[in-house]
């Protein structure tokens, strides 16, 4: 499924309030100004637990306005959109060799561009997208349920429908930012009928009465990234929390979101390799020729995924089928190239070129994000398959 076209439109996003070029150097200066900082706090990380390092190193991105990205100008953002967020997270990774806080960010300005900005009402807009592009606070999209993952027939958090708005009851499971989300936009059935349900989206502030949240998970991967679960309890929402179009939340956030998703990661993927090329390149012997060899397959593997990176954050704004089936073969192929260079770097390592203790970081976390979306991208590339087998001429 694709958006309709009410978000299609909303998802043709104002310029930048700069031309590129000045994008870019705002880029630059910001992740500069956020990686200084942000070393200070990670020279403290022995003394911190998982929830106040994630919350000091984002408080810094907070401040040196890494928030704003994606934001439109009058709500106090940089503007831009998919291609502008997409570019930050590269820069980020790649400044910093980390990917977890560019993963919690991407999310967060995914819940701002994506969502809020997108399908907000005027005033849903002005409530969340000034204090989201201030980083007061990290955001979450709550969908997933504990073991039936995401999956519409097994979805059982509900909205009832209150004559003061609404009460949410239910469970949300491994949500990313979730033990700290100052705003979680929470996928419930609000109808159901002959076994099909209709699903609304609700904009659910922290500090709502009755949410209940589960402590961090501390997970190996990612890091300082938090995920957790989160409970609903007759959560009490008035009617202005709806976000889009009532009943329609499924394919009009759910669907798209992971299309979106996949095109943003690729940013921080490539963000990654490149960081991880610039260390190990560093110790090549240039009379070696074949880890020079090595060395120009990865690099020259990189730079084309950094192509196909930017066209697929582009293609975020074209809601056409066309469109999303590009955004499919982009993906899978992204995927396919991005484990030939970690099996490159495989390569380089056995031929003696050494990887420093954030390269290796690096790399566990790329195996773990190609391992997590595996399912997923198999099923993708049997639908693109089938689709073609129709095709065929008889």
């Amino acid at each position: 499924m694709i958006p309709n076209k009410s978000l299609a439109s909303a998802l043709v996003s104002e310029p930048p309030v700069c031309i590129r070029g000045t994008m870019n150097g705002w880029m630059n200066e910001t992740i500069a100004c956020f990686s200084e900082k942000a070393a200070l706090v990670w020279g403290e990380q022995e003394k911190l637990g998982e929830t106040e390092l994630f919350d000091r190193l984002w408080r810094v991105a907070g401040e040196t306005g890494l928030c704003r990205v994606g934001i439109p100008e009058a709500y106090g953002g940089i503007g831009g959109g998919g291609p502008e967020i997409s570019e930050t997270m590269r820069l980020l990774t790649l400044e910093t060799g980390n990917l977890g806080l560019p993963l919690a960010l991407m999310i967060s300005q995914m819940v701002a561009h994506f969502m809020v900005g997108a399908l907000g009402s005027e005033p849903q807009k002005a409530t969340w997208l000034p204090r989201m592009a201030q980083g007061q606070f990290p955001t979450a999209f709550a969908v997933s349920e504990p073991k039936v993952g995401a999956h519409p027939k097994k979805l059982r958090t509900r909205a009832e429908n209150v004559p003061a708005g609404w009460h949410l009851t239910g469970e949300k499971a491994y949500i990313s930012n979730g033990p700290l989300a100052g705003l979680m936009v929470v996928v419930a059935v609000v109808a159901e009928e002959n076994g099909r349900k209709e699903f609304s989206a609700f904009l659910v502030g922290g500090d709502t009465p009755g949410l209940e949240r589960s402590e961090a998970m501390a997970l190996p991967f990612f890091k300082p990234a938090l995920h957790g679960n989160v409970r609903f309890e007759e959560v009490p929402l008035d009617s202005g929390t709806v976000l889009g179009c009532p009943g329609a939340a499924y394919t009009e956030l759910v669907l798209p979101f992971r299309r979106y998703e996949d095109a943003m990661m690729m940013g921080c993927v490539t963000g990654a390799l490149r960081f991880v090329l610039k260390r190990i390149g560093k110790h090549g012997d240039a009379s070696d020729d074949m880890v020079c060899e090595t060395l120009g397959a990865l690099g020259s593997h990189i730079a084309a995924l950094e192509l196909v990176a930017r066209e697929s954050a582009r293609l975020t704004a074209d809601p056409s089928v066309e469109a999303a089936d590009e955004s499919t073969a982009l993906l899978l192929h992204f995927r396919s190239v991005a484990g030939t260079c970690r099996d490159l770097v495989s390569t380089l390592v056995e031929a003696g070129l050494p990887l420093d203790e954030g390269s290796r970081s690096v790399m566990e976390d790329l195996k773990a994000s190609a391992g997590i979306a595996g399912n997923i991208a198999k099923a993708k590339q049997v639908k693109l398959g089938r689709k073609m087998t129709y095709e065929r001429d008889d």
